[in-house]
């Protein structure tokens, strides 16, 4: 059963190994320097069965060829692949200098003979040493990282320093060039800050790049340098004459290898330390001529320069009044097509046109900028008949040809009919939109009903009326702001709210406890009663009735100048009311003649305690 499985798995990887097409690549650096030691490397992504080397006798052959191998198999969506690389690796050494070639790489696979592309590597005297090779190096895992140190110093050349690259000395105004910001550098460059290109007269467009990962080695006078491109722009000159692109500072962090001064095992064992080390580096600044357009400019050139084609579409030439119609104007190309305006049509008086809707669809490469943008109109019309829309035309400057190009559409023929909707038009021949719209301002239809007349140039803002109905109304605003905050300050002051509920509560309570007297039930009269007159004294004398006692309310309502007599009548009704609350049977003859002593109690305590 595995075997069975093991060769329907290997029946569905080799379809996918054999569909893939054979290709043999190179990987070397383009410029060493004398005596320096470098890899070369020879890669096919199949299984060859042989392997003839090119002539390399411009080198030293210092090792090679070794091979290795490599796969991965890949499982999507229920579709396997399988990925192989095979390498042939050799260690050369430069021995002269010049520009070499090496020749094609050849394998066999499957019966089949395939070559790699020749390449030239261009060897320079060794002026630089060990440094241009720390510039190819991307790993310092090994080395110990010594302190930091900062250093103030504006590189604009040496061991490390920047660029900006223009791809034209000159151009015509309009006409777009791709500015570069390129590093060079001969030590590891750890890290650098973001920057931006300002620049004054161009139209600029940064073209979207990756984060360089490693340094790509060239000669720069002599000298063997790893550079690398930081950002690349494209720039349109919207006027002529010399314009500079100003010089660019960027802040950036380099690594470089001291000696310590004491060396010892470990110094031996690991190497040289690494010290990180600030730069700041600055670009020269760089000046471009640009010329202004011939003299000779079309009346339909609104600018374009590059290579452009021209399109114009209309949706439907038959239709009736009051419904839509689509004019799509479309230019496509290469050059300023973001800067462009849109062309001029000659609309017939009778059609309503609005502002076109413009779309771009454009893409930004080393290349400039290409794509298309549509300039879409919508035009109603409003009047039956048949109508022209005359042969667009644009214009643009060739910038291979050194000439103004026009190119123009065909002419429009609308035949419009009277739409069901359509008012009758009593229009005289010839006449346009703005001889309407002055019409319908200038005479108004007469009025026979009646109506109000009112006289011109009066209104009812700066009136008597208005400036009464204004007074009277912040009057009643005012008094509404003073009842609302009287009615605050009386319910956040808890003492008057609680002695003006006293009576209110006492009252409550009597009429609870006459009830209770008619019923003949003298128990919960008394109770009654004696709750009345506890709490009416506790809302009065603001205390909790928790805390109240005969002593305790004998001394405050002494201290409210109460007479003695009314302060001994409510204890002895108090007193009264409790035994009664034990002793109803002997109350019951009592009842009427209590029930009057509360409400004369509490009728000379309410106006001894205001």
């Amino acid at each position: 059963m595995k075997k069975v499985l093991t060769l329907i798995c290997l029946l569905g990887i080799l379809p996918g190994i054999f569909a893939q097409s054979v290709q043999v690549t190179v990987q070397a650096p383009k410029v060493v320097e004398l005596g320096e030691q470098f890899e070369l490397e020879f890669s096919v992504n199949a299984e060859a069965s042989s392997f003839n080397a090119p002539d390399m006798r411009d080198f030293r052959i210092l090792m090679g060829p070794s091979k290795s191998q490599s796969s991965s198999i890949q499982v999507i969506n229920g579709k396997t692949s399988q990925s192989m690389e095979v390498g042939y690796g050799y260690v050369l050494q430069a021995s002269k200098t010049g520009k070499f070639q090496i020749g094609a790489a050849e394998v066999n696979v499957n019966g089949k003979r395939y070559r790699s592309t020749p390449f030239t590597i261009e060897v320079v005297g060794s002026g630089s040493g060990k440094a241009s090779q720390g510039a190819s190096s991307q790993s310092s895992g090994s080395a110990r990282s010594g302190k930091n140190q900062s250093s103030s110093e504006v590189t604009t050349s040496g061991d490390v320093f920047m660029r900006v690259l223009l791809d034209k000395k000159s151009a015509v105004q309009g006409e777009y060039l791709t500015a570069t910001v390129k590093l060079y550098s001969k030590v590891q460059v750890a890290n650098y800050s973001n920057f931006d290109l300002s620049v004054d007269g161009f139209f600029k467009q940064e073209i979207s790049s990756q984060q360089p990962r490693s340094l790509v080695r060239e000669n720069v006078n002599g000298q063997v340098y790893g550079t690398a491109v930081l950002k690349k722009y494209i720039l349109i000159p919207q006027k002529s004459g010399n314009l500079t692109i100003p010089a660019i500072t960027v802040d950036c962090i380099i690594q470089q290898q001291v000696q310590s001064r004491s060396r010892g095992f470990f110094d031996d064992f690991f190497g040289s330390s690494v010290q990180e080390v600030q730069r700041k580096l600055k670009s020269l600044p760089v000046t471009i001529n640009v010329k202004p357009l011939p003299s000779n400019t079309p009346a339909s050139f609104n600018g374009a320069v590059g290579r452009f084609s021209f399109d114009a579409k209309i949706d439907k030439n038959k239709v009736k009044t009051n419904d839509a119609i689509t004019l799509k104007l479309t230019v496509s190309g290469n050059g300023n097509i973001k800067l462009l305006d849109a062309p001029k049509v000659n609309f017939p008086t009778d059609f309503d046109t609005y502002d076109p809707k413009v779309t771009v669809n454009a893409s930004d490469a080393n290349g400039g900028i290409s794509g298309s943008k549509t300039f879409e109109y919508l035009i109603i019309p409003r009047n039956p008949g048949d109508f022209k829309v005359p042969p667009v035309a644009f214009s643009y400057f060739d910038v291979s040809s050194n000439q103004f190009k026009t190119l123009t559409s065909k002419e429009f023929s609308i035949h419009v009919e009277k739409g069901a909707d359509a008012p009758a038009s009593n229009l005289v021949a010839g006449a346009t939109k703005e001889d309407v719209k002055f019409i319908g301002k200038d005479i108004l239809f007469i009025k026979t009903n009646d109506f109000k007349l009112s006289k011109v140039d009066e209104y009812f803002f700066g009136s008597h009326r208005f400036y009464m109905i204004y007074l009277i109304g912040m009057a009643i605003f005012a008094a509404l702001v003073w009842m609302r905050r009287r009615i605050i300050r009386q319910n956040s002051n808890i003492e008057l709210k609680l002695y003006r509920t006293a009576d209110k509560f006492a009252k409550r309570r009597l009429k609870q406890a006459n009830v209770h007297r008619v019923a003949n039930e003298p128990e919960k009269f008394y109770q009654e009663l004696l709750k009345g007159l506890w709490g009416y004294l506790s809302y009065k004398l603001t205390i909790p009735q928790s805390e109240l006692s005969r002593n305790k309310a004998q001394e405050l309502l002494t201290k409210r100048k109460v007479d003695t007599a009314t302060i001994q009548m409510f204890i002895e009704l108090a007193d009264i009311c409790e035994f009664a609350r034990y002793a109803p049977a002997s109350a019951r003859m009592t009842m009427h003649d209590d029930y009057k002593k509360a409400i004369d109690l509490i009728s000379k305590l309410q106006q001894k305690l205001k």
